[in-house]
């Protein structure tokens, strides 16, 4: 696609009964909204909103035309593997004319694997 795309991320994290379970990833988007202009959403899977179907919608209401959703998981389990797939699958059928996309987990990325051993080295 080219420039005149408009595009977003979305965070994505599981979500929790408690509420301060959330401020971690509020100040990850924070670091995101300081870094980058682009729209941008933190959305849950359970427990907490705006949910990823609710973020989505938003982005589209604004005209957003491609999403990136970017897991917050370390480690990929069924939420990864299965429900995030579905989650996408269904944004895709109700707007057709989105490009949503997932990177991997969190966990998966080299340099986040890198940055939890270097603090984790640290702390010894």
């Amino acid at each position: 696609m080219n420039a005149s795309v408009k595009k977003g991320v979305i965070l994505f994290a599981h979500g929790s009964r408690d509420p301060n379970w959330r401020l971690p990833f509020e100040a990850i988007m924070g670091h995101v909204r300081h870094q980058d202009d682009r729209p941008s959403a933190l959305a849950f899977l359970e427990c907490m909103t705006p949910s990823l179907p609710e973020a989505i919608e938003q982005m589209v209401s604004t005209g957003i035309q491609e999403i990136c959703v970017v897991p917050l998981f370390l480690a990929v389990g069924s939420h990864v593997r299965k429900d995030l797939p579905l989650l996408l699958e269904q944004a895709r059928t109700l707007h057709p004319q989105l490009s949503i996309h997932a990177t991997a987990a969190l966990g998966e990325q080299e340099d986040m694997q890198s940055a939890i051993a270097a603090f984790a080295l640290k702390m010894v």
